[in-house]
């Protein structure tokens, strides 16, 4: 199967719909009830219109997967990421947003992830630009509007700090830039909010930060443990892979590579801009680890990466089964 995605042609990504389905089939098939534990005020406008659960939010939850992977290699090929060419950024992306049956839901990190991904697309071009200004901006409303959908997003704003001083130098006045870009949403927001009386609302809503530990809402022991042994080996994985990945590579390269490893790293501080944290907070991952992971894959022997792409994704189906069916 992943011989099918050993392209460079972008448009062989609308093949990843039909991969998304598969692997979400029994998330389409079983619509089980379900709500955020958290979410921003953007996704409870959204779930206004269409609901929580249902055929329709995994439909739309399906399709936000396959654009998201589509985005994902657009990225990386437009930025020569990938020792490679080819399209395996967006197929482990989406495969990794498909491993849990809470992933399967319409999430707001789901929703959020499509704004992050459109802020690497800036952060990315920064790189010996020089008048970023546009892009520096850009990036910060993006972060702010995926904010708005899942406030732990706004916690991304240390990571287009440090992918500044990576790309760039870092100054003051670009600080500033990224800053105003995050604040229009917020100000339209407020302004909106106070209007309609309801200031409260969205002041609690958006920043519930508490002191202390959040609170964890992992009501399936089974799937939790599954979902710290599955992190926990895809992190390892790429951790290990770190020195590889930058062998060989332009600086270029090399820094933006590295700006994907300091997404996993500054991820520790998303739970604290959130009171309750569930399984599917593990979505705040996916985007760098999809495309690190790809490079595992891309740097193995063909053989050896069909195999365990095919192992991955029988397990993947098998697991679903037993959850939705009852049998787990």
């Amino acid at each position: 199967m992943l011989s099918i995605f050993r392209t460079n042609q972008l448009m062989a990504s609308f093949l990843l719909v039909f991969y998304a389905a598969a692997l979400r089939f029994w998330g389409l098939v079983y619509t089980e009830p379900w709500e955020p534990a958290a979410s921003g005020i953007l996704s409870d406008w959204v779930y206004d219109q269409v609901g929580y659960a249902g055929i329709i939010p995994a439909i739309i939850a399906t399709l936000l997967v396959f654009v998201e992977g589509w985005m994902l290699n657009a990225l990386v090929l437009r930025d020569r990421l990938g020792r490679d060419a080819n399209l395996f950024p967006g197929l482990f992306f989406i495969l990794i947003c498909s491993v849990l049956p809470p992933f399967l839901q319409l999430s707001p990190l789901h929703m959020a992830n499509f704004f992050y991904i459109l802020a690497l697309f800036e952060l990315f071009g920064i790189y010996k630009k020089s008048d970023c200004a546009t892009n520096l901006f850009n990036s910060g409303l993006w972060i702010a509007i995926g904010s708005l959908f899942y406030p732990s997003y706004l916690a991304l704003f240390v990571l287009i700090i440090v992918a500044i001083n990576t790309l760039r130098s870092l100054k003051f006045r670009d600080i500033l830039i990224v800053l105003s870009g995050i604040l229009v949403p917020y100000i339209y927001a407020l302004v909106y909010f106070y209007w309609t009386d309801r200031l409260s609302v969205f002041m609690g809503q958006q920043f519930p930060i508490q002191v202390g530990i959040p609170e964890m809402n992992f009501p399936d022991p089974t799937l939790y443990y599954i979902s710290v042994v599955f992190s926990g080996l895809l992190l390892l994985v790429v951790l290990f892979s770190w020195g590889g990945f930058l062998a060989k590579n332009v600086i270029q390269v090399q820094k933006k590579i590295n700006i994907l490893y300091a997404a996993l790293l500054f991820s520790v501080f998303a739970p604290f801009f959130v009171d309750i944290v569930s399984l599917d907070f593990l979505l705040y991952l996916a985007v760098p680890l999809g495309v690190l992971t790809s490079f595992s894959f891309t740097n193995m022997p063909n053989q050896r990466a069909e195999v365990i792409h095919l192992i991955w994704v029988v397990g993947l189906l098998y697991f679903h089964y037993l959850v939705f069916s009852g049998a787990l």
